[in-house]
């Protein structure tokens, strides 16, 4: 379950807004912030979908975990250790204080559940996930996000530290039609998006927020690690 292409149309929404997001994403957060940024930490994804997040963090040798409406771990050929899963869904479940150091890394739904508009649900989550985890919150979401009235709340309770801007768009395809899509499925981004991450060790003031612009990858390693 992923932040949707706000580009996409109505009938090509996934009814959870899974869209999968690649590896090099959450790569480029890793690698923007420091390795040393998660250490000791519990990293877990609520949201996961294929499980490329926690499958990421996995490989720099953090201990994960995921969860979601469904199982979709590995779909489509991606690789996937043995890492815990939770069949839940994280909108309807009563967030309590994780008991471990513990940072949440996701790509959460926009603003449809089972088919459903919910208003405000992507700033719902982070709330949410700013309840559970003891130390960072990094929501991957469409650079638009940052501007509304909900986010100048949102932002009012728990201001972020640090903005990622991904100055290549990804490429976010609907889960499910990437099957029909083929070679297109992973092509060329249509939305702009950022890593907006909040820190609960950590107040940070209006005006205190670290602004990052994330530099495109070399047009080789684009080519090659497509749809990973």
């Amino acid at each position: 379950m992923s932040a949707a292409e706000l580009t996409a149309l109505a009938d090509e929404r996934h009814p959870w807004d899974w869209y999968i997001d690649e590896s090099w994403c959450t790569e480029a957060l890793i690698a923007t912030l420091g390795y040393d940024a998660f250490v000791g930490q519990h990293i877990h994804d609520p949201c996961c979908g294929r499980g490329t997040i926690p499958q990421v963090f996995s490989s720099f040798g953090f201990d994960v975990s995921g969860g979601d409406v469904e199982d979709r771990r590995g779909a489509y050929g991606f690789h996937v250790d043995n890492w815990a899963f939770d069949l839940r869904d994280f909108y309807l479940t009563r967030p309590q204080r994780a008991a471990r150091p513990t940072s949440i890394a996701f790509n959460p739904p926009y603003s449809t559940q089972d088919g459903c508009i919910v208003t405000a649900l992507s700033s719902m989550l982070v709330s949410r996930a700013l309840r559970v985890a003891t130390h960072k919150v990094c929501a991957l979401v469409p650079s638009k996000w940052l501007h509304s009235d909900e986010r100048h709340r949102l932002f009012q309770r728990k201001m972020p530290a640090a903005v990622l801007h991904l100055m290549e768009r990804p490429s976010m395809p609907p889960g499910h039609l990437v099957p029909a899509m083929g070679d297109k499925a992973f092509g060329n981004g249509k939305a702009d998006y950022s890593w907006v991450v909040f820190d609960n060790q950590v107040e940070t003031a209006a005006g205190e927020t670290r602004t990052h612009f994330v530099k495109p990858r070399d047009p080789v390693f684009k080519a090659a690690g497509r749809g990973r």
